[in-house]
């Protein structure tokens, strides 16, 4: 019997859009329960979500995190943690995959996952991170750096070994049950942010690293036509264009509708 697989679908805005993606990924995965962490932050909309998301997008269930908009995008990590201590913890799964409400799989998780052995973390795009040292928004300006190398010593001490550290795009990761229990008991820090700490507490708890393949380059302008992070949406053509066997299964970000609808529909 192979891993009992979970989805978290991580959004804050565009119903529609997420109402479309949540049908696709039921369709593709029969069976898998995807639950919902909303992360707009609290207020008159999250009230309003908390009342009639679930039922409307059709989550199994619905967890509103209780911090403002800018630290649940910067902390996707910690707010996953949030998620598990207060509804994770008392689900059955094996593997729980965090998909952001503007990623489109054209395949089943069992597929676009299916190079990741169990027990591994799956994160895109790693990079080390000494070739993004002064290019990097988190590790360009004085104070990002200084939160990195405060980071790594908090790690260091704390954590276990760091060295060889790497990177990664925050988007997309698959995590093993595991690893959560284990992340949550080193209370980790907020420093930097989920792109550098997730790959170097993975590693210093001694959990394999596997890159999706989401994007294959960090700093290749080719690439941001399929998967791109802050960058402009995908353009439908592209995805229309990658249908034939080999083409590419995962893009990012996708932000119409029209283009969600499952197959058959």
């Amino acid at each position: 019997m192979g891993e009992k697989r979970i989805v978290v679908f991580r959004f804050d805005r565009d119903p529609l859009v997420c109402r479309h993606v949540i049908a696709r990924l039921r369709m593709l995965n029969p069976g898998v329960e995807i639950h919902g962490l909303y992360g707009a932050g609290p207020g008159y909309r999250e009230r309003a979500v908390r009342l009639g998301a679930r039922r409307v997008l059709g989550l199994d269930s619905l967890y509103s995190l209780q911090h403002d908009g800018r630290w649940n995008w910067k902390n996707g990590d910690l707010a996953l943690l949030d998620w598990h201590k207060e509804v994770g913890r008392q689900l059955d799964f094996d593997v729980v995959h965090l998909l952001e409400w503007d990623l489109l799989l054209l395949d089943p998780l069992s597929d676009v996952y299916n190079s990741v052995p169990s027990g591994a973390v799956a994160l895109t795009c790693l990079t080390p991170v000494s070739e993004l040292i002064g290019c990097w928004t988190w590790l360009r300006e004085p104070e990002a750096l200084r939160q990195w190398e405060m980071l790594c010593a908090h790690a260091q001490t704390h954590w276990g070994p760091t060295s060889d550290p790497v990177a990664c795009l925050g988007v997309g990761p698959s995590f093993p049950r595991a690893f959560l229990d284990a992340y949550a008991s080193l209370a980790p820090t907020e420093l930097c942010n989920d792109e550098l700490r997730v790959p170097l507490a993975a590693r210093a708890l001694g959990f394999p690293l596997m890159d999706t393949c989401f994007r294959r380059k960090w700093a290749d302008p080719d690439e941001d036509r399929y998967f791109n992070v802050g960058g402009a949406a995908v353009d439908p053509a592209t995805i229309s264009a990658e249908g034939h066997a080999g083409g590419r299964r995962v893009f990012h970000p996708v932000r119409q509708p029209a283009r969600l609808q499952p197959f058959g529909a």
